[in-house]
């Protein structure tokens, strides 16, 4: 599969995937989350994805933070091919084993780097679906907008400050309406969005959730 990144990232396989220098401590906490096996949902997709694709011709997917799989999975197992980034090294071991397991390994594309990392880079209009599932950092957003081809599509779902307001740091948390605000800006049709309680058992915070079709 042709990568349409631009970013020193590892390509992985259960036995390559490194960390780069630039992949801190700050992503290791991850890899004991994976090592120890407490993903919450094993490898069910999160809502809306299934509907926002139901319908389509599978076509080429980036899934942002893919963690140990569970979205990537289910597109490749709904013929899509997709490339997976996230920062843990575990949790794309995870993935890889879980695809041989599957029969879709040569559906995905997995990759070890910190999404966080100023050199990253998305070639514009490269996929025909962006997902962003639970992972915040903001400046991805205006790579996400030049990334995804005319007619495709961007389905998310991040963590929204509750009322009461949260211990955790601000840059984690969508502010109420924020994603909605911030897609709706870029003069996309909004085909889902919804703000409110998480579907997903064990979320403590709310969640705030969009599928969103660049014009052609």
């Amino acid at each position: 599969m042709e990568s349409l990144l631009r970013w020193p990232l590892t390509t992985a396989s259960r036995s390559e995937a490194r960390y780069h220098p630039f992949v801190d401590e700050r992503l290791r906490k991850w890899d004991e989350k994976f090592a120890r096996g407490d993903e919450l949902h094993a490898f069910a997709p999160s809502m809306p994805l299934p509907d926002a694709i139901r319908g389509l011709a599978p076509g080429l997917a980036l899934d942002l933070a893919c963690g140990a799989g569970r979205h990537a999975i289910y597109l490749a197992e709904q013929g899509w091919r997709v490339q997976a980034l996230d920062g843990s090294r575990v949790g794309i071991d995870r993935m890889l084993d879980e695809t041989r397991r599957r029969g879709v390994e040569g559906r995905i594309e997995a990759r070890v780097g910190d999404l966080e990392s100023d050199s990253f880079t998305l070639e514009p209009d490269a996929f025909d679906l962006v997902c962003d599932f639970y992972f915040l950092h903001r400046p991805l957003f205006a790579q996400i907008r030049r990334a995804v081809r005319p007619g495709g599509l961007f389905v998310a779902a991040i963590h929204v400050e509750d009322a009461a307001g949260s211990e955790a740091p601000h840059s984690f948390l969508l502010a109420p309406g924020e994603l909605r605000a911030l897609v709706g800006g870029w003069g996309w049709e909004v085909v889902h969005a919804r703000e409110g309680a998480s579907s997903e058992t064990g979320h403590r915070h709310a969640t705030a959730e969009i599928v969103a079709r660049r014009p052609r």
